[in-house]
């Protein structure tokens, strides 16, 4: 879902975007500078998607 990024002091509509991310804006009405960070942070990759096995040795596949 879009966010409404507005004017800390006019109200004014600077941008929408998606969540998560961080934009700094300059109001063209007023001259506000509007800072808007992340709500929540991005999730690491689990441990099993870096190609080790369930000790944490690396795997090679048999060549044949």
């Amino acid at each position: 879902m879009m966010q409404e990024v507005r004017c800390g002091q006019c109200r004014r509509l600077l941008a929408k975007m998606l969540p998560p991310s961080e934009v700094q804006i300059k109001c063209p009405r007023c001259g506000a500078i509007n800072h808007q960070k992340a709500v929540s942070l991005v999730s690491q990759a689990p441990p099993s998607a870096d190609d080790r096995g369930c000790h944490g040795k690396a795997t090679q596949s048999p060549r044949p």
